[in-house]
C-alpha cells in the first residue's frame, strides 16, 4: 500500500540516535531518506560495542534500529566537491534534516539563514542538546546529559532516598525523535500549501521538559519529587508485591474506581465505605497508611489472583517486565511493534519498529541498514554525475563508493 511520504526526498545529516532515528521515521513512512557520512562512516556505527552487541558489516543491530530503510552516500564535506554534490541533493529535497551543533553547520554553510536564502522551499529540521539559543546551545548534548540530567529526570524519577538514574541509551532521543518527525510532517504540510519551506527545532532539554510537565506544574504547587512508592500521590496508582515474588504496577485516576478498588481488588469493603479511605484527598493523606494495608493484602495471593481482580473490577493494570520480556511478549508481536530482521550476515535478532503505522501494521524493510556509501554511486548517477567524475572523486576521496 501506498504511503504517506511517498515522493518525498529526505537529505539526512545526522549521527548517532536522535537525528538517526527521526529520519528512520520518516523513511518507514514512505520517504527516500538519504543518509550522508563522512567516508570513514558516523561515529554512531560503533555504538553497538557499548552495549556488548557487535557493530560489524554483517550485524549491527543498534545502528540498525535507526537507520533501515535508507540509502547511503558518504561524502567528505571538508572538500568544495562534496559540498557541491551536497548542495545539489538540496536543491532537489524536500526536507534536510541535521544534528550538528550551530557552530558547525554555520562553516559549512548549512545553518539556516543561508540555507533557506538559497534553497527556501526546504523544511529545515535540527535536533539538538540544549536549544538554539541561551548559554549552553553550543554543548554537546547526547540524552544522557541533555535530556536525564538537566530536566531533572535523572533525580526526579527514581525511588526517593536512592542515587540518580543510570538511564539507558537513547531513551531520550528515541522520544525526541518522534517529536521531530511530527514537525516535519507539519512543515511539509505548508511545503504543500505554499511551496516554501521552514524551520523546525527540537531539543532534547526540550522534550525531557515536555515529559516532565506533570511535574514541573505541581512541583510549584508544593508536591515534591523524587517519590518513593511507599508514600505516593495516591496507593491506587503504585506497584505492588505479591505472595509469589512478583511485581504489579495498577492505575485508578476516576475516583468513582476508589470504592471499587478497595473493595474488589484489596478485598476490604470496611474501606471501601469509609470516607476516610475512598476518595482521593483521603487517600492522599492516609498513602503511607494505604500503602502498608494493601501489601499485607496482597501479600496473601498470587500475582494471577491479583489479576483476576483487576479484570474483574475493570481496573487499569500491568505486570511488571523487563525491556527483555518484550521480544517474546503475544502484545507487540501481534500488533508487529517488534519484528524479526535478517541482518545482513544472515543473522536473526528481534527488533523495534518505528511506533507508528498507516493502514496496515505490516512492517515493510526497503533497505537493509546502509553500509558506508552503499549507495554513493547510484544516487551521484541520480544527480546526474558521469562515471569517471564518480571514479575521479572516490580516488581523491571526495567520496566513498563501493
Amino acid at each position: 500500500m501506498s504511503k504517506p511520504l511517498e515522493g518525498v526526498k529526505v537529505v539526512d545529516l545526522t549521527y548517532y540516535v536522535a537525528g538517526p532515528g527521526t529520519a528512520r521515521i520518516l523513511a518507514d513512512w514512505g520517504a527516500d531518506v538519504i543518509k550522508v557520512e563522512p567516508p570513514a562512516g558516523e561515529p554512531g556505527r560503533t555504538t553497538s560495542l557499548t552495549l556488548g552487541m557487535p557493530a560489524t558489516d554483517e550485524i549491527n543491530p543498534y545502528f540498525g534500529v535507526y537507520n533501515t530503510n535508507k540509502r547511503d552516500i558518504a561524502l567528505n564535506l571538508k572538500t568544495d566537491e562534496g559540498k557541491e554534490i551536497l548542495d545539489k541533493m538540496l536543491a532537489q529535497a524536500n526536507v534536510f534534516v541535521t544534528s550538528f551543533r550551530p557552530g558547525a553547520l554555520k562553516r559549512l554553510g548549512l545553518d539556516y539563514e543561508t540555507m533557506h536564502a538559497k534553497h527556501p522551499h526546504i523544511v529545515w529540521a535540527s535536533i539538538n542538546g540544549f536549544g538554539d539559543y541561551g548559554p549552553d546551545k553550543d554543548n554537546a548534548g547526547f540524552d544522557t546529559v541533555a535530556y536525564w540530567a538537566k530536566s531533572g529526570a535523572m533525580l526526579d524519577l527514581v525511588e526517593a532516598n536512592t542515587s540518580p538514574i543510570n538511564p539507558t541509551l537513547a531513551y531520550g532521543d528515541s522520544v525526541t525523535a518522534c517529536s521531530l518527525s511530527g514537525g516535519i510532517a507539519a512543515g511539509l504540510y505548508k511545503q504543500l500549501k505554499t511551496g516554501e519551506g521552514c524551520q523546525v527545532l527540537v531539543s532534547l532539554y526540550a522534550q525531557g521538559l515536555w515529559n516532565l510537565s506533570s511535574v514541573i506544574a505541581s512541583a510549584q504547587f508544593g508536591d515534591t519529587y523524587p517519590k518513593s512508592r511507599l508514600t505516593p500521590n495516591t496507593p491506587m496508582v503504585n506497584s505492588y508485591k505479591t505472595s509469589d515474588g512478583k511485581w504489579t504496577f495498577t492505575s485508578v485516576f476516576d475516583d468513582r474506581l476508589y470504592p471499587v478498588y478497595l473493595e474488589k481488588v484489596v478485598g476490604r469493603p470496611d474501606l471501601a465505605a469509609d470516607e476516610r479511605y475512598n476518595n482521593p484527598v483521603a487517600a492522599k493523606e492516609r498513602a503511607a497508611e494505604m500503602v502498608k494495608i494493601f501489601e499485607a493484602e496482597f501479600a496473601k495471593i498470587t500475582q494471577e489472583e491479583l489479576i483476576n481482580r483487576l479484570k474483574a473490577a475493570d481496573i487499569a493494570y500491568e505486570k511488571i517486565n523487563h525491556a527483555a520480556d518484550a521480544v517474546t511478549d503475544p502484545q507487540a508481536l501481534a500488533n508487529k511493534y517488534i519484528v524479526e530482521y535478517t541482518h545482513r550476515g544472515g543473522q536473526k535478532t528481534m527488533t523495534t519498529v518505528p511506533p507508528v503505522k498507516f493502514d496496515t501494521i505490516d512492517v515493510d524493510f526497503r533497505y537493509d541498514y546502509p553500509l558506508v556509501g552503499e549507495h554513493t554511486v547510484e544516487i551521484l548517477k541520480e544527480l546526474g554525475y558521469s562515471d569517471e567524475q564518480i571514479k575521479n572523486w572516490s580516488e581523491s576521496g571526495v567520496c566513498k563508493a563501493r
